[in-house]
Order: C-alpha cells, then sequence, then structure tokens
C-alpha cells in the first residue's frame, strides 16, 4: 500500500500528459486504415482499384475505375438486289479500288499504304491463301475499313471447272474463320461466269462483282502506265481491278499513291465496294472482344450494328 501511494504520487500532470501520448501512439500503429481515414478527412476519395497487368506477381498500378468505351467491329455485310453482275456503281464522286489473289507476302504493304494515303478498297482473297500467316494482315483490313471479299478457294474458271458452290462456300468459311467477318461480295476469277454462277452466288449471300477499270497491272507495264492508264479510265462510279497478289506486284504497289493523289485531286472520294453498292455493313458492339479490328468511331449511317 505504501508503493501505491508512492507511485499515485509520482504521477504528476506532466506524467500523466506522457502516458496519454504514449496509449494514443498505440492505437494509432494498431488500426493503420483507420489512421489513412482520419487524416484524409471525412471527404477523402473513394478507394483506387489496383489493376495488375502481366504475369502473376507482376507490377499493380493504382487507377480510378471507369468504364470502357464501346466500339465497333465489322463483321460482315449484306447484299440487296437482283441476282446480276455489277461492273460499276451510281454515277457518284465515287470510286472503288480492289485488289485481287491475295492474300499474298506483300499485302500488308498494300493495307499500309492505303492508310497512309486515307484511302480503303476492297480486298478478293483466293480461300486456300487464307491462312493464319495472315490474320494479322485480315483483322488491320477490318480496322482500317477496307472490305474483304470472296475469289474462289483455288481461282479456276467457274463456267468450264463447275463446283460453283463448293468454291464459294469454303473460301467464305475461311474468312469467316480467321478474321470473324463474312463477305458479301464475290469477283469471278478471270472474269467467268454465267447465270449459274450468278445464282449460286446470290444463294449464298454473295453480290458477283466486275470492273469497268483495268490497267492489266499483272502485266507488268511499269509504275507510270498503271497510273496513266487507271487516271484515264476512272469514271463516277467507277470499280478499279488492280493484284495484290499472283505475282510480282511491287509496280502496283509504287503506283497507287499517286493514283489516290491525283483522283482526290479530282474531287474523288474512296470507297469499298459494299459501300459503292448500297449494301449495308454489319457491326458488333465490342468492348474487350474486339480482337484489334474494332473501327475508330462508329459505323457509316446505314449500317446494322448487333448487340455484343
Amino acid at each position: 500500500m505504501s508503493w501505491l501511494i508512492r507511485t499515485r504520487r509520482r504521477l504528476t500532470l506532466p506524467g500523466l500528459a506522457l502516458l496519454g501520448v504514449a496509449i494514443v501512439l498505440i492505437l494509432w500503429t494498431m488500426w493503420p486504415t483507420s489512421h489513412a481515414t482520419w487524416a484524409a478527412g471525412p471527404h477523402a476519395a473513394l478507394p483506387r482499384t489496383l489493376t495488375c497487368e502481366g504475369p502473376p506477381g507482376g507490377t499493380c498500378a493504382a487507377r480510378n475505375d471507369v468504364p470502357l468505351p464501346v466500339r465497333y467491329r465489322p463483321i460482315g455485310c449484306v447484299r440487296r438486289g437482283p441476282a446480276v453482275a455489277y461492273g460499276h456503281g451510281p454515277q457518284r464522286k465515287e470510286v472503288a479500288l480492289s485488289f485481287d489473289d491475295g492474300p499474298y507476302p506483300l499485302t500488308p504493304s498494300f493495307v499500309r499504304m492505303l492508310r497512309s494515303n486515307g484511302a480503303v478498297a476492297t480486298f478478293f482473297m483466293i480461300g486456300e491463301q487464307v491462312t493464319a500467316r495472315y490474320r494479322s494482315t485480315l483483322l488491320e483490313e477490318l480496322r482500317d475499313g477496307d472490305a474483304l471479299g470472296d475469289h474462289t478457294y483455288t481461282h479456276p474458271d467457274l463456267v468450264t471447272a463447275g463446283g460453283v458452290q463448293s468454291q464459294l462456300q469454303r473460301t467464305i468459311g475461311a474468312i469467316r474463320g480467321l478474321s470473324g467477318y463474312t463477305p458479301c461480295v464475290f469477283r469471278p476469277p478471270y472474269g467467268a461466269y454465267d447465270s449459274s454462277v450468278l445464282r449460286a452466288a446470290a444463294s449464298l449471300g454473295l453480290a458477283t462483282i466486275m470492273w469497268d477499270v483495268d490497267p492489266s497491272d499483272y502485266t507488268l507495264p511499269g509504275v507510270s502506265a498503271i497510273e496513266r492508264r487507271v487516271l484515264a479510265q476512272v469514271r463516277p462510279g467507277a470499280i478499279v481491278l488492280s493484284h495484290d497478289g499472283g505475282g510480282p506486284r511491287g509496280q502496283t504497289l509504287a503506283a497507287y499513291p499517286g493514283i489516290i493523289r491525283a483522283l482526290r485531286a479530282r474531287g474523288y472520294r474512296f470507297v469499298t465496294v459494299p459501300e459503292l453498292l448500297g449494301f449495308h455493313g454489319v457491326y458488333r458492339r465490342c468492348v474487350r472482344d474486339c480482337e484489334g479490328a474494332a473501327i475508330a468511331g462508329r459505323p457509316p449511317p446505314g449500317s446494322i450494328v448487333e448487340p455484343g
């Protein structure tokens, strides 16, 4: 009892103050989350979400949760009209460039050339060449606003060889399987078709596409000859035939920047073949599952947009 009396006598006012500070410090260290909230005050921002990228154990970056933007991925187009062969479009200041016989080693360069010159085109593809090697190229074409078309599976003369349904259907499957896009336009090899080819194509949702401008670039006449021939033949609503595959196509690739500049100076607008003919593009809304094929901005007016 005498010890307790002596201890109480030693706990003067300064001593009590020090003891209180010590207790507060102990409580402060025991609840770190609480003291962070107290320090920030009642109007502190809500906690941020940690988003980790890369393999497990990687670094995490704090960010505020914000909804990802909705984008639009091309998944096909829809033909309309009778089962006929289209050689040109309406008489408007529009021109549709088209390239046959790809995909081919130089096709990625054609895609980059079109993008750098602010133009689009339609690529008519040979089904057996539509392989995993070119998946990124097809997705790049879709992202840039180009259209994909059917050019049969093995490039036969359909009038003499027959097997039209199989040639077209296998190519549709190859393009759709690699890119998720279902084409609505078809170009017969060598321009060879008859009424049975037209009917078979239409039954598969394909419009048969010919052309009214042909620079015969496959004969390798030279860059200036290709440019001169295209510019001499183009009229409003023209469909221009050239090639990105089937042989060395460096001359064609080199000719088109000058062709595009000259036609633009004449007031022409570059469109795909489906757009020229008034066919409806089909798009799917996407957020994370766009597979690198989403276009910039919204689909053109009149497009069909499916939910994601």
